[in-house]
């Protein structure tokens, strides 16, 4: 199990969900405690880089972009971006 942190910029990204973005969004917070691996690449020609992102909501219309720290199995969330 990982532990998901944020900074305070993040913090006010996911204050700015809309409602119907936050019960998808708290989704895939588990993700990231549970398989922060599973996400896709932020580089594609670099797929074992600890820089991932994460889609949520209908259609992946959110974006977490997020960096895992592995030897303290932490991940911390870099953005939240909204497209819906």
């Amino acid at each position: 199990m990982y532990t998901v942190g944020q900074s305070k910029q993040v913090d006010e990204q996911i204050a700015a969900l809309p409602a119907e973005a936050l019960a998808p969004f708290l989704e895939a917070t588990v993700f990231l405690q549970v398989a922060p691996w599973n996400g896709n690449p932020f580089v594609r020609e670099r797929p074992d880089a600890p820089m991932r992102t994460h889609t949520f909501g209908e259609g992946g219309a959110g974006m977490i972009t997020y960096l895992i720290v592995e030897y303290r199995r932490l991940v911390e969330i870099i953005q939240v971006v909204w497209h819906g």
